[in-house]
């Protein structure tokens, strides 16, 4: 009988009633420091953070708050469309998830899973390498609990453009190691006016306060915030936080946005920047709701500038080919300096190999399949070191590149040996990026170039 119900339950969807309402998983488990807000009283009850969240998302979430690290795996996590921490773990040990957890966790946001991280969620994990990279940071200390001013950096969410321009709070504020811009998308940052910057201990004095990420098919939110019971009981916070935690979920992926250094490429309106390989032909390809596609046969496009070092940002769209298999699917490439392949396929849910989406092409399979499904916006964020040569011309050293997918790190720096196939033979420290026509209608848009003083 038991075997006859486990069949049935097998054979019946896990939650057939329709649900009211996104699950949120609040998990507030510290094996470090433990913050008064996620300390639960005595007598039992929720902490303040937990009770205040709650409260706040009633009528947007279904909330679990959860303390238990028993809750962080695999079947659990199935069960929820979000997962909000505020954690601590110690430098020398993480949550002692059991079994699996921390990479089933890591796994389940790059599948698509919502993940949203308040104020010490980047004191959690320092030695699990997957989580840091995913959550963007690690905490480095706090140089300013006061009242500062944060600085809005993108206010095209609803979620920020109701902050205001110059938001001025009272919080215990983080500094971060083993964070970088690009691809993390930086949402609002310290304000170098509104406090003693020198405190701080950045070189380059960027002190973000929160941003998103792509991870996969997944998307990832944190906030530095969060410390004081009175910023959880702020109506400002309350709806940054519920607004982030809804995009995590649903969305929209909006281009990431080029900086002030950068060489924007392709802004969605014109190809005038842009020429067909080899320079006899204006661009060929067609512009399509904000996007160029291939026109195939037109050839491939080539940026009229020579550039070189530096970070270069490609958004790709592979159109639905259910018919088609291979290399015949979906099928497009960027090619750095007009030499180095970095592959452009629908390559969704296959185990990689050389040719596919990621790969630098014939040369190195992609570590991490980071598609996502066709007819959805992905990134590549790809630092590139061009070739050098001596007085004679005789190349002193290769290219390189270091590749992150849809924010995930594919490629830690490679060294290219030579031209990946199809590219122009003669290396060079200057030439154009070329985007290629495979006869496939794949899209491009929000194209740009940090030259590498920049980066």
């Amino acid at each position: 009988m038991k075997l006859l119900a486990l069949a049935a339950a097998l054979l019946l969807p896990s939650d057939p009633e329709p649900r009211a309402l996104p699950r949120v998983l609040f998990f507030t488990h510290s094996a470090g420091f433990m913050h008064d807000v996620v300390r639960r009283p005595e007598g039992g009850g929720l902490a303040p953070a937990e009770a205040l969240f709650t409260a706040a998302a009633k009528g947007r979430f279904e909330v679990t708050c959860s303390q238990d690290c028993a809750d962080i795996s695999a079947a659990n996590l199935a069960r929820f469309d979000a997962v909000l921490f505020m954690t601590t773990s110690t430098r020398e040990k993480d949550l002692p998830v059991p079994g699996n957890g921390n990479q089933e966790l890591v796994d389940w946001v790059q599948r698509g899973g919502a993940f949203a991280g308040v104020h010490c969620a980047t004191d959690t994990n320092y030695n699990f390498a997957p989580y840091v990279q995913m959550i963007g940071g690690t905490f480095d200390g706090h140089p300013w609990h006061e009242e500062v001013v944060a600085r809005i950096e993108d206010t095209r969410y609803p979620w920020t453009a109701g902050l205001p321009a110059g938001w001025t709070l009272t919080d215990e504020i983080y500094q971060f190691a083993d964070f970088r811009r690009h691809p993390t998308r930086v949402l609002f940052s310290l304000d170098h006016a509104s406090c003693d910057i020198a405190l701080g201990n950045r070189a380059d004095k960027d002190y973000a306060m929160a941003w998103t990420r792509d991870w996969g098919e997944g998307r990832v939110f944190y906030t530095g915030l969060g410390h004081r019971e009175e910023v959880w009981r702020d109506a400002a916070f309350q709806q940054f936080l519920l607004g982030g935690i809804e995009w995590a979920m649903r969305g929209p992926d909006l281009p990431a946005l080029a900086p002030k250094e950068a060489k924007v490429l392709f802004d969605g309106k014109s190809l005038a920047a842009w020429q067909t390989r080899g320079g006899a032909q204006p661009a060929g390809w067609k512009l399509v709701d904000g996007a160029m596609e291939v026109v195939a046969g037109t050839g491939d496009l080539v940026t009229k500038e020579a550039l070189g070092s530096g970070l270069y940002h490609v958004e790709f769209m592979t159109p639905s080919m259910p018919e088609a298999s291979g290399q015949g699917r979906g099928n497009s490439g960027v090619y750095l300096a007009s030499r180095y392949e970095v592959q452009v396929l629908d390559s969704y849910g296959l185990e990689p190999g050389m040719g596919d989406c990621g790969s630098i092409y014939g040369k190195r399979i992609t570590s991490v399949n980071a598609c996502r499904k066709p007819e959805r916006w992905q990134s590549y964020d790809i630092e590139f070191t061009a070739p050098k040569f001596d007085a004679s011309g005789k190349k002193t050293a290769n290219a390189r590149v270091r590749v992150w997918h849809n924010g995930i790190e594919i490629h830690p720096e490679f060294e290219v040996d030579g031209p990946t196939a199809a590219g122009e033979g003669d290396e060079r420290a200057l030439a154009p990026l070329l985007l290629q026509d495979h006869g496939n209608p794949v899209r491009y848009r929000n194209v740009w170039f940090v030259p590498s003083a920049g980066v």
